[in-house]
């Protein structure tokens, strides 16, 4: 079904490549070729995950049941305050870890037998599951080897729940490379994975939320699937590949990005309004579409600003005009020396 409703599906107008980046691609016809082998090679990823997903889509009852299932109190004794928070930081640690080694390693005594994992593509329930999803992202199964390499997950946070002690929050940076593909190209996402442990501090369930797909007015919200499996798609005309991002990304949402560079960036930059031209080290980007005058930089400028402040981040003042090879961008200071200045909600 899933197959048969990809196919009866035409490519809607965000879907397709951006103009500016079809001189990336390989020369053939991107209006067929690309797309049919493109979403031909996304067809053994979704059904890897199975039912899980035709679930999503055809009704929330299951998810909801599962999810119920992981959250139910369990026979184990609750433990005292003091080994509670012990066996926090045990875990706390270990998600470090594994998040370092993309679980590879898993834990497993980390987590409960039926531990439910929800993202904005699947949703899945049980130990096994769970491992065998982290295995094909980190190319460690047969299918994995097969679609993906290159997969790393870069762990900015871990992030206590002061009013509930049973939740922690992480913030990441997930990339991988779609080799199924003859131009190999890059997926990159950034969000937050929001736990909810047990009395014993295991994990009983993990929802993820991606900054691009799930994030607006500085909360997160659930989406369909056909919105994320979009959403990854659009991605895969990019011909990017690691050494090509002299920066680190720490948020990918749908009309900006948050850069870290800890050099100074290969582009050429210019101060447009309100700085003295040292370029800050971590900056809120959006493309120039409406011309590199001084007035259209500084009503980007302004836009990209009132965007990101309703995310709940902090801008610096004044801001920057960069000139690429590709295209040329609009960037904004964010002030990102405390943790609470990135919303996790």
């Amino acid at each position: 079904q899933w197959q048969r409703r990809i196919a009866s599906t035409p490519p809607t107008e965000h879907l397709r490549p951006p103009s500016t980046l079809r001189r990336h691609l390989p020369p053939m016809r991107l209006c067929h070729c690309v797309w049919a082998f493109a979403l031909a090679a996304l067809v053994p990823a979704v059904r890897a995950f199975g039912s899980p997903l035709a679930s999503v889509a055809a009704s929330s009852l299951v998810g909801r049941s599962a999810m119920r299932m992981a959250l139910a109190p369990t026979d184990a004794v609750a433990l005292a305050p003091t080994a509670f928070a012990g066996a926090k930081r045990a875990l706390i640690d270990t998600l470090k870890e594994e998040y370092a080694s993309m679980f590879s390693p898993m834990r497993k005594e980390f987590y409960v037998s039926d531990v439910a994992f929800r993202d904005p593509l699947i949703q899945i329930s049980g130990l096994a599951k769970y491992q065998d999803n982290v295995d094909l992202l980190g190319g460690r199964n047969a299918l994995g080897k097969f679609l993906f390499k290159d997969a790393s997950i870069e762990l900015h946070d871990v992030a206590e729940c002061p009013d509930d002690p049973l939740r922690l929050t992480t913030r990441w940076t997930l990339q991988l490379c779609m080799k199924v593909l003859p131009w190999q190209p890059y997926a990159r996402f950034t969000g937050v994975s929001q736990y909810t442990l047990n009395e014993q501090a295991q994990v009983l369930s993990q929802q993820d939320y991606w900054d691009s797909l799930n994030l607006k007015d500085g909360s997160y919200a659930t989406r369909s699937p056909l919105s994320a499996l979009a959403d990854f798609a659009a991605q895969l005309f990019v011909n990017a590949g690691p050494e090509l991002l002299p920066y680190l990304l720490l948020r990918r949402a749908d009309s900006y990005d948050v850069r870290r560079y800890a050099k100074p960036p290969p582009q050429r930059v210019v101060a447009a309004g309100g700085t003295s031209g040292d370029v800050a080290s971590t900056v809120i980007v959006a493309t120039l579409t409406e011309g590199t005058s001084t007035s259209a930089v500084s009503e980007a400028a302004a836009s990209l600003r009132r965007l990101a402040e309703s995310d709940g981040l902090v801008t610096l003042p004044g801001h920057w005009a960069a000139f690429g090879a590709a295209k040329d961008e609009v960037w904004v200071g964010l002030k990102d020396d405390a943790r609470e200045l990135w919303p996790t909600a």
